[in-house]
């Protein structure tokens, strides 16, 4: 008898413990489904690509011809100066006026008015114009102007030709002067005197003077 009340007592523990792990388990599931549920998707950040911005722009190349419109194709201009490499963003950018033979450094006058001298390796130019794409060799360009009525204006320093930006407007134009003829022996010869007309009617001889 008393074995098997302990046999009776022993099975009831057990089938309480395994209600009780059972209660306890789907406690626990419906704790981590609620959990779950509140919990809200976070949202990550894509990286986006940033828009290029047209700029208006004068594009002068070497055969003289002036091409106007929109640069769509670069945001900022990768020179190498004397302190190293620089990306300059071209909305900071007046003027650029490219290595030549006479000078064989690039010059880039910014908005605030400071230049900056050195080498840049510009392959192609894209502008768009009112008749079409142009695509440019860089080879070609002799400069491009970002701001309207402005124009290039050399100046001599210690290491030789340095270009800045002035106002059309403002900029000196050279003064023709005329210079006197001179005779073969050296004297400044007069003007020539006015030619005198006459009426058809009344030949030279026929003028004279009244008192």
């Amino acid at each position: 008898m008393k074995s098997t009340f302990r046999t009776r007592s022993l099975i009831a523990s057990l089938a309480i413990a395994a209600l009780t792990f059972g209660s306890l388990q789907a406690q626990d599931k419906d704790g981590k489904k609620a959990a779950i549920a509140k919990a809200k998707p976070v949202a990550r950040a894509v990286a986006s690509t940033p828009k290029i911005r047209p700029l208006s722009v004068s594009v002068d190349l070497l055969s003289k011809t002036r091409l106007e419109g929109t640069l769509t194709d670069a945001t900022t201009l990768e020179m190498q100066t004397s302190f190293g490499g620089a990306s300059i963003p071209l909305s900071e950018v007046a003027g650029i006026r490219f290595a030549s033979a006479e000078n064989a450094s690039t010059t880039v006058v910014m908005l605030n008015g400071d230049s900056i001298t050195g080498a840049t390796d510009v392959k192609l130019v894209t502008v768009e114009t009112e008749w079409g794409t142009a695509t440019i060799n860089g080879s070609n360009i002799s400069s491009i102007m970002f701001v309207p009525g402005l124009d290039w204006n050399p100046a001599s320093g210690l290491n030789g030709k340095r270009w800045n930006l002035i106002n059309e407007k403002t900029a000196v134009k050279p003064k023709t002067t005329t210079v006197p003829a001179t005779s073969s022996n050296g004297r400044t010869m007069a003007p020539p005197a006015p030619r005198q007309s006459y009426p058809s009617n009344i030949q030279p001889s026929q003028i004279y003077r009244t008192r």
